[in-house]
């Protein structure tokens, strides 16, 4: 499996949380599905950002890159909203909205973007290690903020994480 089979693998996990997301009511399940979504698709956004758009810009062009660019951060600030959300009324519209720009972005990529690199950039995307690259956006933490450090920890299961600042949850997911 390449990066863009994962890349696309990982479409489909956050298809389906969403999916799941929009049948549950306030409560445990509906706060450990968003803390789900947001920590998958913040890696993924991670992955993207930094192994793939680079690859984007140089074989396809810079506005491809810079509109998926934008669309990340209106997906950050859509996944901002769910978590204000997640036990007041306007969860559902939150997640109507997150899950509408998810499908467009998602339908860019595997029918435009993905297509185009296979064919313009196959070498470059074959030297990217679906595993490697998602592991060193995991361990590099320098520009997430304490709320997005907590949720890796909380997915990581660390100990003592509700008690750690920033720095603390930096080095104990740096550690894992």
């Amino acid at each position: 499996m390449d990066l863009i089979d994962q890349l696309t693998s990982e479409h489909r996990e956050a298809e389906g949380l969403l999916s799941r997301l929009k049948e549950t009511d306030p409560g445990s399940e509906r706060d450990r599905l968003v803390d789900q979504l947001t920590a998958a698709l913040t890696t993924h956004m991670a992955v993207e950002e930094r192994f793939l758009y680079p690859v984007v810009a140089d074989a396809i062009g810079q506005e491809p890159e810079e509109e998926a660019e934008v669309e990340h951060r209106l997906a950050r600030e859509g996944l901002a909203k769910l978590d204000q959300l997640r036990a007041e009324p306007g969860f559902g519209a939150a997640i109507d909205m997150v899950e509408a720009g998810i499908a467009h972005h998602v339908e860019e990529e595997e029918n435009e973007v993905f297509p185009k690199l296979r064919d313009k950039a196959s070498e470059q995307i074959e030297q990217l290690d679906p595993d490697e690259c998602k592991a060193a956006v995991q361990t590099d933490t320098v520009d997430l903020t304490r709320d997005e450090l907590y949720r890796q920890a909380q997915e990581a299961d660390i100990a003592g994480r509700s008690s750690m600042n920033k720095d603390e949850l930096s080095e104990a997911l740096a550690d894992q």
